[in-house]
C-alpha cells in the first residue's frame, strides 16, 4: 500500500514539474486586452490615431482600442465589453458613422479580435522599431486584407 503511494506522489510530483513551460507557452496569463497606454502609436504622424483611441475609449460599450495611421487610411480596432455584444451590429455602425464623421481620411474599423492583435503588434512595432512610412503601409493593407475576409 506504501509502495502505490509513494509512486503516486512521485508520478504527481513529475506531472507538475513541467507546468511552468505549459504555463508561459499560455496566452491564459497573459492580459492581452488591456493596453498599458493609450492605445495608439506614439510618432508625430498619429495624432489622428490617438484622437481616435480616445473618442472609443470615451463609450461606455468599448472595452480597448487601438488605432496606427497609415498614408491617409487610420485602421481602428476595438473590443467590445461582453455584455454589449448583443448589440454589435449597432455598436458596428455608430462607431464606423462617428469615425467618418471625426476624421476625413480612409477609415478601417473592425471589432474583431484577430485584426486588434494584429493592429496592437503593429503599434509596439512603431513605438519601439523606426519604421518607415512605407513599411507601415505594407502593414496596414495586408490587415485591411484581413479584415475583409469573410470566415
Amino acid at each position: 500500500m506504501k509502495k502505490w503511494l509513494v509512486l503516486i506522489s512521485v508520478f504527481f510530483l513529475m506531472s507538475c514539474a513541467h507546468e511552468q513551460k505549459e504555463r508561459n507557452q499560455s496566452l491564459q496569463l497573459e492580459n492581452i486586452t488591456n493596453v498599458s497606454h493609450n492605445g495608439s502609436a506614439k510618432r508625430s504622424d498619429q495624432q489622428h490615431a490617438e484622437k481616435a483611441v480616445q473618442m472609443l475609449k470615451e463609450r461606455q460599450d468599448v472595452k480597448d482600442a487601438v488605432a496606427v495611421e497609415a498614408n491617409g487610411r487610420l485602421l481602428v480596432a476595438y473590443q467590445v465589453k461582453h455584455l454589449h455584444r448583443f448589440r454589435m451590429k449597432q455598436i458596428e455602425k455608430d462607431v464606423r458613422n462617428m469615425l467618418n464623421d471625426a476624421f476625413d481620411e480612409k477609415m478601417i474599423a473592425s471589432h474583431d479580435l484577430k485584426i486588434f492583435w494584429k493592429t496592437k503588434a503593429l503599434k509596439e512595432k512603431i513605438e519601439t522599431k523606426n519604421m518607415s512610412e512605407k513599411e507601415i503601409e505594407k502593414e496596414v493593407t495586408i490587415i485591411q486584407k484581413l479584415s475583409e475576409e469573410q470566415t
